[in-house]
């Protein structure tokens, strides 16, 4: 069976790595609390999570899901958002990102 799902609709996962210089934490970790507090009131958004690594604490995951490519998008353009980019300016050694299309599963 083909899955007619409308591709701009499909649900889009976003995974961040953020390697945090170590004087930074703090200061990272309330500005992202802050934009997933404001990032899960938002119409499409279904989960925001912060993750911190056991072993390495400079060392973050963000795991955001979204019901669409313009829900992503809309975040990106909130007020939170760019609060938070403002707020993060500088923090970071170093950043990886990578965004998924959830497969339909029935």
């Amino acid at each position: 069976m083909t899955d007619t799902t409308d591709a701009s609709q499909a649900m889009v996962v976003v995974q961040i790595t953020h390697k945090i210089l170590p004087e930074y934490v703090e200061r990272y970790v309330e500005a992202t609390l802050a934009n997933a507090h404001a990032t899960r009131k938002e119409q499409g958004n279904i989960r925001f999570d912060l993750l911190q690594d056991a072993n390495d604490p400079c060392t973050f995951q963000l795991y955001e899901v979204y019901n669409g490519k313009s829900a992503q998008q809309a975040h990106l353009t909130s007020a939170h958002f760019a609060t938070w980019k403002e707020a993060v300016q500088g923090v970071f050694a170093d950043r990886s990102f990578a965004k998924f299309s959830a497969v339909h599963i029935p």
